[in-house]
């Protein structure tokens, strides 16, 4: 192909407007700062300076949850594609990314040490990494749908995890096996919270009650005869029926009893999507999938023994005013009483709050709980559906069970609130507008940020927005019919005109500047021009209608030729109509799609044009004949936006976008795919580009607004074809299972990783460095060879052809080592053994070693058996690995037991501790406050 042929390629260079995507996440990492998903980034907002002051931003796939460890060291984002990225906020290091679940992660958590990491996900696993040696230690297999939350109790020995399959199951981390599962549930389970040290545990499912169970841990020195007689604080209050099915339950289950003690009602009508509690443990809200958000109080032991005392009394009292023997009330049926354990005291409103506003994702600010006067002050961060992070401060007063909460700041300021419906670029080149809603934003081209925000009480749902000529006004459509004219300096509307009957779709300027167009859903084309009008001493720009088309079926698009010969009309009939400009009258129609025609461009010349419908398709029409010159099936939905490149010498070039979130840029004489750009998660909505054509941007439904930029790299459509069918491949490959010998497909613990073209490189790797330490060794049989080792055995800088296999294992991310592994074949495996014996006697990265050989012998050891010469192998690794093992564990214990003898000594010579039980020392620091307070008290 020559040079002049090739295409250039856009590549995308930013994006702004998506605050925080609405199925996504929200942590809080100060008292005032917060961490919020946003598509593929995830942004790090100031609410007090209401700024973004950070940004993660490594994947191209939808981020979909995050979790921040206790220590706050560890930041674990989850994406769409299955992958996940852990951050060390300490370091500046890339991050660690791990790659198990096939299909988006849906919750991350951390134990309480910080060493372990759990992901569920909607492939229906749990897998466990470790964080410090970087990789997955096992997958959990249980679960029949999506994952919804996890959390590490009792001193993370166990994992508790909820499912859409309406189970709630628990899982022993020492035996990777499910030892109980709570199956009283009929319906989806969104999220839990555990209450009171883990004794109460509170379901959310997708009705609109809440269920509160009551847990009695069993301790390991207690027997189960015993934990069956012991009377928990709470007496257990159970149905018959109950009692049997959880009897049965509790089968083969050494560990905890699990009783139901009844259900809350919430203020929501829709399922509850997220539970959490305060940091104190005394408030829990509840989140539904409608506006409502409830909040619980929880009560302690002592608050609870108390509430249980009123009651009877008040009971008796009651009682005693009744001749009916019947009505007593005894101490056993008030503990049957929920709301002794939790109680619904109001819900999370404030004043101001938007009335179409639904919160989807809150955390508590960990480090701002304080007591103002009889009121604790909670401070925390909400991700709400309209697209902003919300700053609320809630105020509850324990003596009267009221509750308040107030909006501290919002960052509203850096995107709309709905979906951008129309695009405009600058004549400039300097600023963009979009419209959404009853507002309009102006962007920079340049910076990404807003510039300014216009919005007016009369105008509702601007559906088309678009600069005027000097760029000073700007003209918007709304869905009623009304045309507005917005003063950029001012930020204000100047004029509402309303001549439309319905929405007005599109919005396009005359080729003279004299005026424009509008096209609207009432089958009307109405022509506008622009006029100077006077109002008192000030002089404003105002429009003037000239003269109406009438058309056969409403407008949904409309275009003109840049030669103002001809004006385009695409219609809801599932045609495109040409009009002459000047006379209006009727030239051609463009019949041939199948579905209503959503959108058209002129070309350049004004010779073709193009067409989208809800069909799937674009068409290529020639403007002389009105005959199809081509027809492709361009999106896997609805075409919603196509759009000429500026004239270019060589190639006549138009983008393409639809509702499957892909743009794609086609060659309109050569009739073939140039590039796709695929960012956008969900619909996009508009397209526009500078006047040069060197920059795109596209809106889309997840809220985003994103910049392509013209690049110089050169695209040649075969390596495009190429890296498509290899993209596919990778696709394929992640969906295969591996087989692993002797365990079965269906068991409930497996392998953490999946198959990976990360794993397949490393695994080709590895073959390739035991087929050249096979040539290596064959060489030097040969008393005459001089050849040099080879090139990569100088790289690694390896001592020995054994330690370059080694280092060649090592070079794999831990994270995948194991799926590799299982993609080498057998024929090597009995080489790779030998070099990791030999390591392992010259003490050369024995750990690693034997981690490695323990696995290959695991995998393979049906093929070894049956193998003679493997025996030798394998007592000669048995020997070699457990010798090197023992002389790491002296060296260990002799470092160690040295550095005890320096610490001892430097403290005695010192007089000071180096590591103290600070534990310990907040403690006698809190009695001695509160013998203070206690002196105070007496004083006075």
């Amino acid at each position: 192909m020559g040079i002049t042929k090739d295409y250039l390629r856009f590549e995308h260079s930013g994006s702004c407007g998506c605050v925080a995507s609405q199925n996504g996440a929200v942590v809080a990492l100060t008292n005032v700062s917060c961490a919020a998903t946003a598509c593929e980034a995830v942004h790090v907002y100031n609410l007090r300076t209401a700024d973004k002051i950070g940004e993660v931003c490594d994947s191209t796939k939808p981020a979909t949850c995050l979790k921040l460890s206790s220590d706050k060291k560890w930041l674990a984002i989850g994406y769409s594609d299955g992958a996940i990225r852990l951050y060390d906020r300490e370091s500046e290091n890339p991050p660690v990314v791990f790659m198990g679940h096939r299909k988006a992660v849906n919750c991350l958590e951390f134990s309480t040490d910080g060493l372990t990491l759990a992901s569920g996900g909607k492939d229906c696993t749990i897998i466990l990494w470790d964080i410090v040696a970087e990789r997955g230690l096992y997958r959990l297999n249980g679960h029949k749908d999506s994952v919804t939350q996890l959390q590490f109790v009792r001193n993370d020995q166990i994992l508790i995890s909820s499912s859409k399959d309406s189970f709630v199951k628990f899982w022993s981390c020492a035996s990777q096996s499910c030892f109980y599962t709570i199956a009283e549930n009929q319906s989806e389970i969104y999220s839990f919270a555990l209450l009171r040290d883990e004794s109460i545990l509170v379901v959310a499912t997708a009705e609109v009650e809440l269920i509160v169970f009551e847990l009695n841990w069993i301790k390991p020195e207690q027997s189960e005869d015993d934990a069956e007689n012991k009377e928990p604080d709470t007496k257990k209050a159970l149905t018959e029926k109950s009692e049997g099915i959880q009897e049965l339950g509790n089968m083969a289950n050494n560990f905890v009893r699990v009783n139901t003690r009844g259900k809350l009602l919430r203020q929501g009508k829709g399922r509850a999507l997220q539970l959490v509690l305060s940091p104190d443990g005394k408030l829990l809200l509840c989140l539904g999938s409608d506006r409502a958000a409830d909040f619980y109080r929880v009560f302690s032991e002592e608050e609870t023994k108390s509430r249980i005392t009123k009651k009877l009394k008040k009971a008796k009292k009651r009682a005693a005013g009744e001749s009916d023997s019947s009505l007593v009330v005894t101490e056993d049926e008030i503990r049957k009483d929920v709301t002794i354990l939790l109680t619904r005291i109001g819900d999370l409103s404030f004043e101001g709050m938007p009335s179409k506003t639904k919160f989807k994702c809150v955390d508590f600010s960990h480090d701002n709980v304080k007591a103002v006067n009889s009121m604790q002050e909670y401070k925390m961060f909400a991700l709400t559906s309209t697209n902003s992070v919300l700053w609320i401060k809630t105020q509850f007063d324990p003596a009267d069970n009221k509750i308040s909460s107030q909006m501290l700041a919002n960052m509203n300021k850096f995107g709309h609130r709905h979906d951008v419906r129309g695009l405009s670029v600058s004549n400039s080149n300097n600023a963009i507008v979009s419209c959404a809603g009853d507002e309009l934003v102006v962007w920079s081209t340049h910076s990404l940020r807003p510039i300014a925000n216009l919005s007016d009480e009369e105008v509702q749902e601007i559906v088309s927005v678009m600069f005027t000529v000097g760029d000073e006004y700007i003209i918007t459509g709304s869905k009623g019919g009304s045309i507005g004219v917005w003063k950029l300096a001012t930020t204000e509307m100047l004029e509402s005109r309303t001549e439309h009957e319905g929405a007005i779709w599109a919005l396009v300027e005359l080729p003279d500047k004299s005026g424009f167009i509008s096209a609207s859903a009432d089958k009307k084309v109405i022509f506008w021009t622009y006029q100077m009008v006077t109002e008192g001493t000030r002089k404003r720009m105002s429009v003037k209608k000239t003269k109406i088309l009438e058309l056969p079926d409403e407008a949904l698009g409309c275009s003109i030729t840049p030669n103002g010969k001809f004006l385009i009309v695409s219609l809801l009939n599932n045609t495109a109509s040409v009009y002459f400009l000047d006379t209006l009258k009727f030239f051609v129609s463009l019949y041939g799609h199948s579905l209503p025609v959503t959108c058209v461009s002129s070309s350049p010349d004004s010779k073709l044009c193009v067409t989208g419908s809800a069909d799937k398709s674009v068409k290529i029409w020639g403007l002389d004949f009105g005959d199809c010159h081509k027809s492709f099936h361009a999106h896997d939905d609805v075409v919603t936006a196509v759009m000429f490149m500026h004239e270019s010498e060589e190639d006549v070039l138009f983008w393409s976008a639809g509702k499957d979130g892909k743009i794609k840029q086609w060659d309109a004489k050569k009739f073939r795919l140039v590039q796709t750009l695929d960012r956008h998660s969900a619909e996009i909505r508009a397209i526009v580009q500078t006047s040069n054509s060197n920059l795109l941007f596209s809106a889309s439904h997840d809220k985003s607004l994103r910049c392509w930029q013209l690049t110089e790299e050169i695209i040649v459509l075969e390596e495009e074809e190429e890296m498509q069918r290899e993209e596919d491949y990778e696709r394929k490959l992640g969906n295969e299972e591996d087989a692993v010998p002797g365990e079965s497909t269906e068991a409930e613990a497996g392998l953490a990783t999946i198959k990976t073209s990360n794993a397949l490189q490393a695994a080709e790797n590895i073959i390739e460095a035991v087929d050249i330490v096979r040539n290596e060794r064959v060489k030097s049989l040969d008393p005459n060879n001089k050849e040099e080792p080879h090139i990569l055995i100088k790289t690694f800088n390896s001592k020995s052809l054994d330690h370059f296999i080694l280092d060649t294992l090592m070079r794999a991310r831990s994270s995948e080592l194991e799926r590799a592994l299982l993609l080498v074949p057998f024929s090597h495996v009995h080489d790779i053994l030998l070099s990791l014996s030999a390591c392992a006697k010259q003490h050369y990265k024995v750990e690693f070693a034997s981690r490695t050989a323990l696995f290959l012998i695991k995998i393979h050891v049906m093929q070894l058996v049956a193998t003679p010469e493997s025996a030798t192998v394998i007592e000669q690794l048995r020997k070699e690995m457990m010798q090197g093992i023992e002389d790491v564990r002296e060296k260990v214990a002799f470092n160690f037991a040295a550095l005890k003898l320096l610490q001892l000594d430097i403290e005695e010579s010192s007089g000071n501790v180096f590591f103290s039980d600070l534990s310990a020392i907040d403690k006698k620091k809190a009695d001695k406050k509160k013998q203070r307070k206690a002196i105070v008290k007496t004083v006075v």
